[in-house]
């Protein structure tokens, strides 16, 4: 038990999930879109926002909106950004994902999802418009934007359009 409890207040300070709200800018521009479909399945849009509305390096402010086309847990949206979020160690993969499914919802259609990376590195979440927490390590914010912005990321073609590269 006691390994337990040391474990679990490490993870807490490592993921350091803050409890200040942290805003989004409104001066951001639309850098590109794209569209996630599972075979005839529409899963949700996603745009990229940046200062200059060009992606120029996975460097903050970036502001990466998703916007859900169909109703989806919590526990699979953690459960899907485990498997996507990169080859990391599991005692990592572990700190991140236990702090994800504290502040994340399950989402409804037309429901969205925003993570903003601030100039620091750090990442936040907010959902339709409401903060509901940060995950201040910047190790998780690239590897998190990663999923959608990498140059080998599962989806090349909504890589290339989010990104502005059509």
């Amino acid at each position: 038990m006691r390994r337990f409890s040391v474990s679990l207040l490490l993870s807490l300070l490592l993921c350091a999930v803050s409890a200040q709200a942290v805003p989004v800018p409104g001066r951001l521009q639309l850098v590109g879109h794209a569209d996630l479909r599972v075979f005839f399945m529409k899963i949700y849009r996603a745009e990229l926002y940046s200062t200059s509305g060009r992606y120029e390096k996975l460097q903050g402010p970036l502001m990466l909106r998703l916007i859900y086309q169909r109703d989806i847990s919590s526990n699979r949206l953690v459960s899907e950004t485990r498997k996507q979020i990169g080859d990391l160690p599991d005692t990592q993969l572990d700190q991140w994902m236990a702090g994800l499914a504290g502040m994340w919802p399950d989402l409804e259609k037309g429901d969205e999802l925003t993570f903003y990376m601030d100039p620091e590195g750090r990442g936040h979440f907010h959902h339709n418009g409401q903060y509901i927490g940060s995950l201040e390590d910047r190790v998780f914010t690239e590897a998190f934007l990663n999923i959608w912005l990498a140059d080998d990321s599962i989806n090349p073609k909504l890589t290339r359009k989010l990104r502005g590269e059509h």
